[in-house]
């Protein structure tokens, strides 16, 4: 038997009509009970439907309405056993009205429920109100109040200690995309709904949440004494829904792969409003604000088609303000782990705007304030950055100026200076010739040019002139052993193309009154973990004995011509190179060399050091000599050592003149392992303070 609502309320009012006719002489009757079989509404159904009625006083009767089965919407589930009791209940001909009553049922989602219950039913009109107390849900409990005239319903809840994990796992089941999550946390919430039929008008829900700690199965979101708050409110439409959202972080840490958000001390806040179109799956973006007080404050506005490839069709966002280092560490690092930026120190100030238009950037305009960076390795830095940046992938290039007060490359100061560049969609080149000071030099850039793309490598050139910069401030900067001279040079066509630096040209380097030239320069990955270098070099003509004077080596006196192939270094240590050093053929200068500089010779050539101090030679402070050198063929971290003649056992590194007192270094090992080389070298040039030019 299957009653409409209709039905079950003539049924009702039959039964209201019975207990009339018991209070009436000659008809006294006790007892009503009526079975009303199924009845069923939009979106629910009842079986097995009884109605006592118990007559207690006039006007006053106990009611029991019983069910075996009742189906809800999924989110309500299903109830068996249900028993709704009212031991005084106030029957009238327009109405019926418990004041306490007791609800009992077993719920599938929520379980066995005692619940206290109180409502009112106006027979002629159908309306229905009632109240819910100690409903159990999910650890906590929650009380209800509903309404229902008609087709409009209204419903007030308010929800107190809720399990987090329960509620997630809730949720989830019911098919809404929210991480399901494992720990101890709690919500309390209240909700004010109401809607016609089966159709939701307006929602407004507050969320209270504290979380001591809690994660998802993968561990890609956590927190950890998390205090925050939710206010939604949602208004339907023909077309869709209209949804504000308002979030509040009060206290504590949360993380959500790969960011890590430390509560700030001010609630750090987050704002939207949006409109939800489920007929052609589109989310227009009204208007969204993100401030974390002491980092960034965020807004914007976008356009979302979930059903599209490329979900996002348009956003403008605006960076108000932007605060360094809390900026970097919070929300950019994460994201830079394993590049050159990864260790940086940062400070300063940000604003500007970005956009996107079919799922790419298309515009970008950033205004840097007294920003600086410094790369904890020591690889770059600048200092007090100040201007604007612009680019779009518009034709027309955009103009970008930018100043900065110092900085640093490997340790080598830079002065102060700026740029002045222009910029297209997939390029950008040097508008103005850049003057750049280097320690006491100057770097001059006549013309740059970086081309990037989304399928081609990143690429850019360079050509420009190097002024003269004191060696002695550049190698005491790099840590190398101090030398003197200066360094200058033409920069001849430097390119840089999918990792990889090459010289088009010839780099000259003037030192020690001579010059050293380097041909066939590549550096590969030059900021990565390893960067590779090859390169084939020519010494010609350098002043010994400037070159040892300032290496505390030893008086040498003559010239030095030299050669160095295929170099190969790998983090800065050379690994490969065949290496040759000797007197020119047409070296017509004085050639003498001292005691000291003799001893350290054959130490390094295998010898013993200290031999002149204990033979009869130890009188003369130096020596004449022919012709001096030395060679080394690296491979596999051994040298392949020789001199500048075979001599009768091993090789000659110095071969004296005939006239006295006539002294020859002779070097006796062959192979020598390359690290216990450079030890002696380094044991050699350690042993007095070293003396610049």
């Amino acid at each position: 038997m299957m009653l409409s609502r209709q039905r079950a309320v003539t049924a009702f009012l039959l039964a209201t009509g019975l207990l009339t006719l018991a209070i009436l002489p000659g008809h006294a009757i006790d007892v009503v009970r009526l079975k009303l079989g199924t009845l069923e509404g939009e979106g629910w159904s009842a079986q097995a439907v009884s109605v006592e009625l118990n007559w207690l006083d006039e006007g006053v009767a106990g009611l029991l309405l019983q069910a075996e089965h009742a189906v809800f919407p999924e989110a309500i589930g299903e109830l068996s056993g249900v028993s709704l009791s009212c031991p005084r209940a106030q029957l009238t001909a327009t109405e019926v009205h418990c004041a306490k009553g007791v609800l009992k049922a077993k719920s599938s989602v929520l379980g066995q429920q005692h619940i206290q219950i109180a409502f009112k039913y106006q027979l002629e009109t159908g309306r229905i109100d009632t109240e819910l107390r100690g409903v159990r849900v999910h650890d906590g409990t929650l009380a209800l109040s509903a309404h229902l005239s008609e087709s409009r319903w209204q419903l007030d809840a308010s929800g107190t200690a809720l399990s987090l994990p329960a509620v997630t796992r809730q949720l989830a089941a019911a098919g809404i995309a929210l991480p399901v999550v494992d720990g101890s946390g709690q919500l309390d919430i209240t909700a004010h709904i109401n809607g016609v039929a089966a159709q939701l008008r307006k929602a407004d829900v507050e969320i209270q949440l504290r979380a001591e700690e809690i994660s998802n199965a993968d561990g890609s979101m956590a927190a950890e004494q998390l205090d925050a708050s939710l206010h939604a409110t949602v208004e339907t439409a023909a077309t869709g829904m209209q949804v504000a959202l308002e979030l509040f972080g009060r206290q504590g840490a949360l993380y959500v792969e790969p960011v890590f958000v430390q509560m700030p001390s001010v609630p750090l806040q987050l704002g939207a409003r949006f409109a939800w179109l489920p007929a052609e799956q589109q989310l227009l973006l009204q208007s969204f604000s993100y401030i974390h007080p002491g980092s960034v404050q965020l807004e914007g506005h976008g356009h979302f088609s979930l059903a599209a490839d490329t979900p996002l069709r348009e956003l403008q966002l605006e960076v108000r303000q932007a605060n360094f280092p809390s900026l970097y560490d919070t929300y950019l690092r994460p994201w830079l782990f394993g590049s050159l930026l990864a260790e940086l120190d940062t400070s300063g100030q940000l604003s500007g705007t970005m956009a996107w238009q079919q799922g790419k950037l298309s515009q970008l305009s950033l205004e840097p304030l007294e920003l600086s960076v410094n790369d904890r390795e020591g690889r770059f830095a600048l200092d007090s950055i100040n201007g604007q940046v612009r680019w779009s992938d518009d034709a027309v290039p955009e103009r970008s100026e930018l100043a900065w007060a110092g900085g640093s490359v490997f340790r080598v100061a830079l002065g102060a200076s700026g740029i002045v560049f222009d910029s297209g969609s997939d390029f950008i080149r040097l508008a103005q010739r850049l003057e750049m000071p280097v320690l006491d030099g100057a770097l001059g850039i006549d013309d740059f040019q970086l081309e990037f793309g989304e399928d081609g490598p990143l690429r850019w050139q360079v050509n420009g002139l190097l002024e003269p910069v004191s060696l002695s401030q550049l190698t005491l900067a790099l840590g190398w052993p101090e030398m003197g001279g200066k360094l200058s040079g033409v920069i001849p066509n430097v390119r840089y193309d999918n990792g990889n630096l090459v010289v088009g040209g010839i780099l000259l380097i003037r030192v020690f009154d001579g010059e050293v030239t380097l041909r066939n320069l590549m550096l590969e990955q030059p900021f990565g973990l390893v960067p590779r270098l090859q390169v084939d070099a020519r010494i010609d003509n350098i002043d010994l004995e400037t070159l040892t004077r300032t290496f505390s080596f030893g008086k040498i006196e003559g010239r030095l011509d030299g050669r160095i192939d295929g170099l190969e270094m790998e983090s800065w240590r050379p690994v490969a190179f065949d290496a040759e050093f000797s007197t020119p053929e047409d070296d017509h200068s004085r050639h003498r060399i001292s005691q000291k500089a003799v001893d350290n010779i054959s130490s390094i050539g295998g010898g013993m050091g200290g031999v002149l101090s204990r033979s009869a030679l130890r009188f003369f402070e130096d020596f004449p000599y022919d012709r001096l050198g030395i060679r080394c063929r690296l491979e596999n971290g051994v040298c392949d050592m020789g001199g500048i003649a075979p001599a009768a056992e091993g090789y000659y590194l110095v071969k004296g003149r005939l006239i006295p007192p006539r002294l020859d270094v002779i070097g006796f090992a062959d192979r020598v392992n390359w690290d216990t080389l450079i030890a002696q070298i380094m044991a050699v040039t350690r042993q007095q303070e070293m003396h610049v030019e």
